[in-house]
């Protein structure tokens, strides 16, 4: 079974400031990881994955790495705003093993997804002036 768990579990920053949240799981077999933000009352967002053989993922503000020799990713999002103050989940992607099955029966080879059960929500505080 593979499990996923992330740190901090809440973080406040000011408006401007990077921000760095993790990733941890613990199956060696992974085929690629996913960050995902949540605004409450919606569905997940996809923010960006990165492949097995990728060290590192960037996308406007946003940056993912992976280190496999440590089974950790970390998110960065850089001089954060208002609007990312959300919840970030990350899913971790691996190849399922496959069982002997009857002759009768075809193998089902499809990847499966662990996702995260507890969410990590983070506030952007703006300047006081």
């Amino acid at each position: 079974k593979q499990d996923v768990s992330q740190s901090p579990e809440a973080l406040s920053v000011r408006e401007g400031d990077s921000l760095v949240l993790n990733c941890s799981y613990t199956d060696s077999a992974l085929y690629f990881l996913q960050w995902f933000r949540q605004d409450p009352g919606k569905g997940l967002i996809s923010l960006l994955s990165i492949q097995a053989n990728q060290k590192e993922q960037t996308s406007g503000r946003i940056t993912v790495s992976l280190d496999k020799s440590s089974r950790h990713s970390a998110l960065y999002i850089a001089t954060s705003q208002r609007s990312d103050s959300t919840t970030y989940l990350c899913a971790v992607r691996h190849s399922a093993p496959r069982e002997p099955v009857p002759s009768t029966q075809t193998a089902d080879g499809a990847p499966t997804t662990s996702c995260l059960g507890v969410k990590e929500t983070f506030s952007i505080k703006g300047f006081l002036y």
